[in-house]
């Protein structure tokens, strides 16, 4: 009996001790999130207006998340709208419940990333290519694509002097197909003629908007009817829709250039430049800023050449190029005035 109590005795002493050691190890501690909480911070939701595949300012878009994956540890999903404009709000909101971040692209959202944000107060939206301030959870990212493309109409105007490149003509025009004529279209174009105009103030430049980011066909038609206007040389800034604009240019042995992301690779014998959108990168910028809290809240971030946010680029080493070191040159010039505020690029938003 003796024996039965010391053992019972021992075991109740082990327990205190054991249930003592716990709180003990508790006391100025914070409370551990569960493994699932934790999970779930690290979620983010990409909405994308039109679908990825388009080379171009989605798929810029998915980059962006996809190197948060690999750097920050996040998960990604993808909610693609095909251009549905019933799928918006629904397509928000399912992301919004999947995940604490929700990177919206695409000038679609306008109303209802609003809207949706305000229902979703604990989520961090991050809106690109447009301009809104006064909510909290909703950051906003503008390019300043018009100073990226003053240096392709610099570009194109020099390249449309060069009457001894094949395709070239002696009628100094040069042309641009837009997806559709809205304010950050129209903030291309304002500055791709102005800085055509600055290198040559006779270079003619022409425009068409397909009306369409996602009709290749569509673009080729387009980029068609400007090379028959005598355009040497035709901006794409149409998303997927540019693809068609490629088409018509090694059809008609012309020559294009690309927007968003550095397009050379599709076809480098007709494709001269770039002006590449860094979409990704700021999107990227803004998840990190969220996980280590620096984000402003509800505060517009500015993407210009100052912040490499835009840049015309040329290509992977070793590709045919059409720009000779002293148009480059005379680029890098450009570009350090506009840094310097000694050019002012216009607007066209």
């Amino acid at each position: 009996m003796k024996k039965r109590l010391s053992l019972l005795l021992v075991l109740v002493l082990a327990v205190s001790s054991l249930l003592a050691g716990c709180g003990k190890g508790n006391e100025g501690k914070e409370e551990t999130k569960p493994a699932t909480e934790e999970a779930k911070e690290q979620k983010v939701g990409l909405v994308v207006a039109g679908g990825l595949g388009d080379r171009s300012f989605y798929d810029s878009s998915n980059e962006g998340v996809e190197k948060a994956k690999e750097d920050l540890g996040i998960e990604y999903k993808v909610y693609e709208c095909r251009n549905d404009p019933q799928l918006y709000k629904d397509q928000l909101i399912q992301a919004s419940e999947y995940a604490p971040i929700v990177a919206v692209v695409g000038l679609e959202f306008y109303d209802a990333v609003q809207e949706v944000a305000k229902e979703f107060p604990n989520v961090n939206y991050i809106y690109v290519d447009t301009e809104i301030e006064g909510i909290d959870n909703l950051t906003t990212i503008s390019y300043v694509e018009n100073e990226g493309s003053f240096l392709t109409g610099a570009l194109a105007a020099m390249l449309t002097q060069e009457t001894s490149i094949e395709g070239i003509d002696e009628g100094k025009v040069i042309g641009m197909v837009g997806g559709k004529d809205i304010p950050v279209i129209r903030n291309f174009k304002a500055g791709y003629e102005a800085g055509a105009k600055y290198i040559d103030p006779e270079v003619k430049v022409e425009t068409i908007y397909a009306g369409d980011f996602e009709d290749p066909a569509k673009g080729k038609e387009s980029a068609l009817a400007l090379y028959s206007r005598g355009a040497d040389i035709v901006y794409s800034v149409a998303g997927k829709t540019g693809e068609g604009v490629f088409e018509a240019a090694k059809e008609s042995g012309k020559y294009a250039i690309g927007v968003d992301t550095d397009q050379r690779y599709i076809n480098p014998d007709v494709i001269v430049a770039s002006m590449v959108k860094r979409v990704g990168m700021s999107i990227y910028d803004t998840i990190e800023r969220i996980q280590k809290d620096t984000l402003e809240p509800g505060k517009v971030y500015y993407y210009g050449l100052e912040e490499n946010g835009v840049e015309l680029s040329f290509g992977e080493p070793g590709m045919k190029q059409f720009a000779t070191d002293e148009m480059i040159e005379k680029l890098t010039d450009i570009k350090k005035k506009i840094v310097n505020n000694e050019i002012e690029v216009p607007t066209g938003k």
